[in-house]
């Protein structure tokens, strides 16, 4: 009998949680004794070492589950995951039956959200999914199949998988500084020289409760002493992940005009550094990241733009798979 490992939990990427949840199906025993774990019985959650690389609850709510649960730093989920491939242990292919993975669970609705709560990303989804069993019990019959029904659900699903934001703009305007603002850290190298950010940076940023993966695209125009084709490169990347992103940022300030969307999807017009102005036309937000003025208008303008306030108010059903 052979076993298989998923990730439950979101991708580790600084923003999430302490732990990781990674789910192990099939034979549980011989895959703990690959491990170097002892065994654990159907209905308990035992500390045991993980494969040398940490040590974490094991819980098992059945047969052929165990849950386990090492810290959710990257390097060890990596590491943990890469040991039980190397220990014969497969990662899984298809989506998981909630339903095998939460027998606990009191209906497949139930769990089915808690599935989706395992890997959900944003702190703003929590509450929603757990409210989920009770407002699919009163909904109509054919609520699953309602546009208005699906069309509030895709929205409100980048609760669960963050959205992509890009930043886009000239070089040397401040959009490195405004990630390091957002970030609360230093992700950007900060320079007063075009060209800097030769690569686009990116971090998990959490925008009022709505986690997103922000993209700091490198400054599209601008030309370094050396290594021009390297940015043009990294400029051509950065404009493709424009256009695949949910929501992108045209960035200016006083001595800059506001960039072209690269792409066919929403936009926000920022303006940066404006305490020294503005640029010309109109603009969404202003930001000062000097001053600590307009950030928390973007964090709103951002999250409206993605997961606006009156899908997160309705109270009716949220198809969340």
């Amino acid at each position: 009998m052979s076993a298989r490992w998923r990730l439950l939990s979101p991708p580790p990427s600084g923003a999430g949680g302490a732990l990781a949840v990674v789910a192990v199906e099939g034979d549980i025993d011989g895959a703990l004794a690959r491990l170097g774990a002892r065994p654990v019985a159907v209905g308990e959650a035992k500390l045991r070492p993980l494969a040398g690389i940490d040590t974490g609850m094991v819980m098992r709510p059945s047969q052929r589950l165990a849950l386990l649960t090492p810290h959710a730093g990257p390097a060890v989920v990596r590491r943990l995951t890469e040991a039980l491939t190397a220990a014969g242990i497969e990662p899984a292919s298809a989506e998981p039956d909630p339903v095998a993975l939460h027998p606990e669970a009191a209906s497949e609705i139930e769990a089915r959200m808690l599935a989706a709560l395992a890997r959900a990303a944003s702190p703003l989804a929590v509450d929603l999914l757990l409210d989920q069993p009770r407002r699919w019990a009163a909904a109509p019959a054919d609520a699953e199949h309602d546009p208005a029904v699906l069309e509030r659900s895709a929205r409100l699903s980048r609760l669960i998988d963050p959205p992509t934001v890009v930043a886009v703009g000239p070089p040397n305007i401040g959009k490195s500084s405004l990630l390091n603002a957002l970030a609360g850290r230093a992700v950007a190298i900060v320079a007063d020289q075009p060209g800097t950010t030769r690569d686009h940076v990116g971090a998990a940023i959490d925008f009022g409760g709505l986690v997103v993966r922000y993209i700091d695209a490198p400054g599209l125009g601008g030309d370094g002493d050396e290594g021009e084709g390297v940015l043009l490169e990294a400029q051509r990347l950065a404009t493709e992940a424009a256009r695949r992103a949910d929501l992108v940022l045209l960035c200016a300030d006083a001595g800059t005009d506001f960039p072209h969307c690269p792409g066919p999807g929403p936009a926000l017009r920022v303006a940066l550094r404006s305490d020294l102005g503005l640029p010309r036309g109109p603009l969404d937000v202003a930001v000062s990241v000097l001053r600590g003025q307009g950030l928390a208008d973007l964090v709103a303008a951002v999250r409206e733009r993605l997961v606006p306030a009156v899908d997160l108010a309705h109270p009716g059903p949220w198809k969340f798979w």
